[in-house]
C-alpha cells in the first residue's frame, strides 16, 4: 500500500503582530508537518476535508499561506520515511530502513546529521513535537542529539 504524505513548508509572507525587528533576519520560518498514514485526498487542500468526513481548516490555511512541496519519495513504513526526511538520505543508508522489531541497538547514530542540526547551525531555533521513533537505545533518543542552538 502506498502512503501519501504531504510535506508542508510554510513560508509566511505576512504575519500579524510582527515587530520591525522581525525583518532583521532574512531567513524564512520553516514548519514541517509530517503526517503518518494520511492519504493524499484526506485534507481539504487536496480535495478532502469535510467531503472525507472531517474538516481540516487549520491545515488548509497553512497550505494556502505557505509553500507546498508535494514530491517526496516515501518508504512503506513511517520510520524509514521519517529517517529519509530528517537526514536527506535513503533510510537504508542511515540504518533505519525498517521499523524495528525485537531487541537490540536501533536508531540514528550520533554522526548522522539531521535537518534540525543543519538548521540549528544556521542560527534557527528548532523543535520537534510528536513521534520520534528513530531510536530506542540509549544514545539514540531525540534528547541525545547535540544541537548548537538550544
Amino acid at each position: 500500500m502506498i502512503k501519501h504524505i504531504t510535506l508542508l513548508l510554510t513560508l509566511p509572507l505576512a504575519l500579524t503582530g510582527y515587530s520591525p525587528l522581525s525583518f532583521a533576519d532574512d531567513k524564512p520560518n520553516i514548519v514541517i508537518i509530517f503526517m503518518d498514514n494520511l492519504g493524499w485526498g484526506e485534507p481539504g487542500f487536496n480535495g478532502g476535508g469535510i467531503v472525507r468526513g472531517a474538516a481540516t481548516p487549520r491545515l488548509d490555511q497553512i497550505a494556502n499561506e505557505g509553500l507546498r512541496l508535494t514530491n517526496f519519495n516515501i518508504e512503506v513504513q513511517c520510520t524509514p520515511s521519517r529517517s529519509a526526511l530528517m537526514t536527506g538520505r535513503y533510510a537504508i543508508r542511515s540504518g533505519n530502513g525498517t521499523v524495528p522489531l525485537g531487541e537490540g541497538v536501533y536508531g540514528l547514530v550520533q554522526w548522522e546529521v539531521t535537518m534540525a542540526e543543519m538548521l540549528s547551525e544556521a542560527s534557527y531555533a528548532t523543535g520537534m513535537f510528536g513521534k520520534w521513533y528513530l531510536g530506542r537505545t540509549k544514545g539514540r533518543f531525540p534528547t541525545d542529539r547535540v544541537l548548537t542552538n538550544r
